[in-house]
């Protein structure tokens, strides 16, 4: 369980940039094509940033859930700490 909800905290992780640079590249994208006035690939343009927008935050609360899933999972967990630098004098 722990190291299904690891990767999937990783995964998770790793596709939050993606989506966070696919917005931040769709909102540079989305000022060129502003200029030019084409309505088709304005509409084009805006719904790339509105789903890269969406999906980030989906991942980032997907995320935030696996660590929660990760901290309550593995608070029950730890181990007593034995001090075995002594054990063999």
């Amino acid at each position: 369980m722990i190291q299904f909800l690891l990767f999937n905290a990783g995964f998770l992780n790793l596709m939050f940039y993606v989506f966070a640079i696919g917005f931040v590249i769709s909102l540079i994208l989305e000022q060129f094509v502003r200029q030019t006035g084409n309505e088709r690939n304005i509409y084009i343009v805006e719904s790339n940033r509105k789903y890269c927008w969406r999906q980030a935050w989906i991942t980032n609360a997907f995320w935030f859930l696996c660590n929660i899933g990760l901290y309550i999972v593995s608070r029950n967990m730890q181990t007593q700490q034995v001090d075995t630098f002594w054990n063999g004098i």
